[in-house]
């Protein structure tokens, strides 16, 4: 019979092995890439091959149902075709399932729906069978390019994924007597270069891939990634792509008389750029097609506006073309984070977005968003991006800096509570940089009641795209939550500010950098008189903090029927270190923590 003793070993031994094996999935997360091969070829015909073969192990429930259960190929069946070679899963009992034919089902892409002029694209949707815990999915698939169809034999790849990778291998072949141009960034590895056939093949291998982060403030553009191309430079790959006839910027009888009559009713040109912008975004719909998945095609300005839709480009192209038929000097520009952009690789898989150049008023240069609708110049609300001028007409590239302006938010209050429990005073905001809603006060001085509830009226003191001052009469009732006899009070704060990125705290081990939205300077100064009798219950508070990532004070104290609030906060670097962690964290706890934010009273009775 068994003793206490044995039993308690037994039991601390199952204990241990149930808390290594829970860790062990910890660590290699959902699934696992046991093996990942990538492979581009050029042929001497210009045609192109794409060949995936993955094992992908699945160490959870939530691998097959959310993540992997499935997988989707776009192609264009007019220019492509895909042909499965393997598909098939081994379950954890090594039992093997052939994924069957009626698994296999081709359906419009999301992107492509209600766009006559994409509705011939195709996506694949594989639905991988045998699936559970420990089960490992095989994929093998060729897709095939006919000459013609891309710019140039280029591409990107993103060298890890959101699960770790055991062994993954990039290979590109093209045919000897080309060259081939690469940019690896984030990542020290370089290619072993091999003949075969009549082929140069540039194999990267890498192993141990841990899964890229997913948590809050991961900056994407850190990650490994590869461009690649056999255009000689950028240049070559620029010239074709914009010798389109969509760059021509030709408008129909229709298209100049919409942008005539824009201009006709505004009463300057800020006013009358940005009405044209909004016809564009509201009434021109978005279709969010990739341009890999349009061959890095646009269609005419006048093509899009007959389909009332366009992608991201094309809509850009089209907002260039009426800007320029209402009279601005305007032109499309591609958006380029400024770690992507070399001139030597010709990918224009760096194009992450779009946007217009155009100069109003004193010869001051804007930009604008053909997709949606902005408060602030995006040449300001962007920092770290390259600004490349889409223009066919060019001799050589041309490029404009979008440079950093720390945003500010300057709140200065002086309040009188009543014993109705109203609020009135004055409060005087200054706004700079990104959060300076510089479009949307031109457009209506109103906008400004936004940034306080209660607001009264506005005086407007400066406006223009650095900086706007103004101020705000506030009347507002019922300021406090009562509780027995505590009374709580919010004073106001910006709805652009550090509280609205929606981030709290750093996940305890995390390694990755946090990338801000901003730089930001954030300021709050209240003088609030009370009615007689109330007593500040919020302990007195004064901190200062200043480190090597910004400075912040708050301070909260009573003076007679007087309250005076402080709270200040300033972040000097965008990109926060693991090593930077302790001196962020000094800053954004003290900032965020709710007590901070709220006032506590006892009411007199």
């Amino acid at each position: 019979m068994p003793t206490m003793k044995s039993i308690s070993k037994y039991l601390l031994f199952v204990l241990a092995l149930f808390v290594f094996q829970n860790a062990f999935a910890q660590e290699e997360g959902d699934a696992v890439f046991k093996k990942l091969i990538q492979e581009y070829t050029l042929n001497e015909d210009g045609s192109t091959e794409y060949r995936e073969y993955k094992e992908i192990k699945l160490l959870s429930h939530m691998s097959f149902h959310r993540l992997f259960g499935e997988t989707f190929i776009i192609f264009d069946p007019e220019y492509q075709e895909i042909k499965i070679n393997e598909a098939y899963t081994i379950m954890a009992d090594g039992q093997k399932v052939v994924v069957p034919d009626n698994a296999f089902n081709e359906v419009l892409p999301r992107a492509a729906a209600h766009t006559a002029a994409f509705n011939r694209l195709r996506e694949l949707v594989i639905t991988h069978t045998g699936l559970e815990v420990g089960a490992t999915i095989y994929l093998d698939y060729t897709l095939k390019t006919k000459a013609g169809y891309m710019p140039t034999f280029m591409g990107e790849e993103v060298i890890k994924d959101i699960v770790p990778i055991k062994e993954k291998q990039l290979v590109i072949r093209i045919p000897d007597g080309q060259e081939l141009q690469y940019k690896m960034l984030n990542l020290r590895t370089s290619p072993e270069i091999n003949q075969e056939k009549g082929m140069q093949v540039y194999t990267f291998t890498f192993r141990g891939l841990p899964a890229y982060s997913r948590e809050w403030g991961n900056d994407y553009e850190l990650l490994p990634r590869l461009f690649f191309s056999t255009a000689k430079d950028l240049e070559r790959a620029y010239f074709p792509f914009v010798s389109q006839p969509a760059f021509t910027y030709q408008a129909n009888a229709e298209m100049e008389a919409a942008a005539k009559k824009l201009k006709e009713e505004k009463e300057d040109e800020l006013k009358t750029a940005l009405a044209i912008q909004k016809m564009v975004v509201n009434e021109i719909g978005t279709w969010n097609l990739a341009l890999e998945y349009t061959g890095f095609k646009c269609r005419t300005p006048e093509e899009v506006w007959k389909s009332n839709g366009g992608t991201p480009l094309e809509k850009t192209v089209l907002l260039a073309t009426l800007l320029m038929k209402a009279g601005f000097g305007a032109v499309p520009v591609a958006i380029i984070p400024e770690k992507y952009y070399d001139r030597k690789v010709g990918s224009l898989y760096i194009f992450k977005d779009f946007a217009v150049q155009l100069k109003v008023g004193s010869d001051e240069r804007i930009y604008l968003s053909a997709t949606k609708i902005s408060s602030q110049n995006l040449g300001i609300s962007l920092s770290g991006k390259k600004f490349l001028i889409l223009d066919g007409a060019i001799e050589s590239l041309r490029t404009f800096e979008s440079g950093t302006t720390p945003a500010e938010i300057i709140y200065h209050g002086n309040f009188i509570n009543d014993e109705n429990e109203k609020l009135t005073g004055n409060l005087n905001i200054t706004l700079r940089g990104a959060v300076n809603p510089f479009f949307s006060l031109s457009l209506d001085t109103a906008y400004a009641k936004r940034y306080a509830g209660g607001t009264q009226n506005v005086k407007l003191f400066n406006l223009d795209l650095n900086e706007s001052i103004f101020d705000l009469e506030i009347v507002k009732r019922d300021v406090f939550d009562e509780y027995g006899d505590y009374v709580f009070m919010e004073l106001p704060v910006s709805s652009s500010g550090i509280s609205s990125w929606g981030f709290t705290y750093i996940e305890t081990g995390r390694q990755t950098p946090i990338k801000l939205p901003e730089l930001i300077r954030e300021q709050y100064h209240y003088i609030i008189q009370l009615p007689a009798g109330y007593e500040l219950i919020s302990s007195t508070v004064d901190i200062t903090v200043n480190n090597a990532i910004g400075k912040l004070s708050i301070s909260l104290r009573q003076e007679g029927n007087t309250v005076y609030s402080t709270r200040e906060i300033e972040l000097k670097k965008d990109l926060i270190q693991f090593n930077e962690f302790g001196a962020f964290n000094e800053l954004w706890k003290a900032w965020m923590n709710p007590s901070m934010k709220e006032i506590v009273f006892r009411k007199a009775e």
